[in-house]
């Protein structure tokens, strides 16, 4: 992965996205929790590489974060006119998470408190 996200020409491909299976950060716990071990090896380099967007599935359902490393809010998108969410990674801080498994199954309950990196879900 490393020798991959560093071949990238970004002048070419502005934007560098991640996709895996288990997620980094997720509101819940327990069954949807995440691979601590994955995310300490994984995340440093998603950061190097300036990873625009990271993807991932197993929780059925959606939900985004800010622009978040080791579970710290580094930057928030910018509201447009109509209260769309808008990043500007000119700015680059860290990689947006999306877990994006809401497709082909019910959808999975999430508790109501909610971590302090999420930005939308969809319950």
């Amino acid at each position: 992965m490393k020798k991959d996200m560093a071949s990238i020409n970004r002048a070419k491909i502005p934007w560098l996205i991640f996709m895996g299976h288990r997620p980094m950060y997720i509101s819940s716990t327990g069954l949807f929790s995440v691979d601590t071990d994955f995310a300490k090896e994984v995340e440093p380099l998603l950061l190097a590489n300036k990873v625009d967007l990271v993807l991932f599935g197993h929780v059925h359902n959606y939900e985004r974060t800010c622009s978040v490393y080791k579970n710290s809010c580094l930057a928030m998108p910018n509201k447009d006119q109509n209260g769309v969410d808008s990043y500007d990674h000119n700015n680059y801080s860290a990689p947006v998470r999306a877990v994006i498994g809401m497709a082909g199954f019910s959808l999975d309950k999430f508790p109501n408190d909610v971590s302090h990196f999420l930005l939308s879900r969809t319950i």
